[in-house]
């Protein structure tokens, strides 16, 4: 089980990700540095652990 700290690192984690992803989609896909499908995985990948966090903290 992970501790408050742990999820709150993985929250903050998941928010930095989700913020370079959103601020650099555009420049990843043109220079091909993943394709749209690993992007989309990426993002979702990233979502589920934000989410994921936020129910552990919320339930304690």
């Amino acid at each position: 089980m992970m501790t408050d700290e742990e999820l709150k690192a993985q929250k903050e984690d998941a928010e930095d990700d989700l913020g370079f992803f959103s601020s650099n989609w555009d420049e990843i896909l043109r220079i091909e540095w993943m394709t749209k499908e690993e992007l989309e995985q990426a993002v979702d990948e990233t979502l589920d652990d934000y989410i994921q966090a936020c129910k552990k903290l919320n339930e304690k």
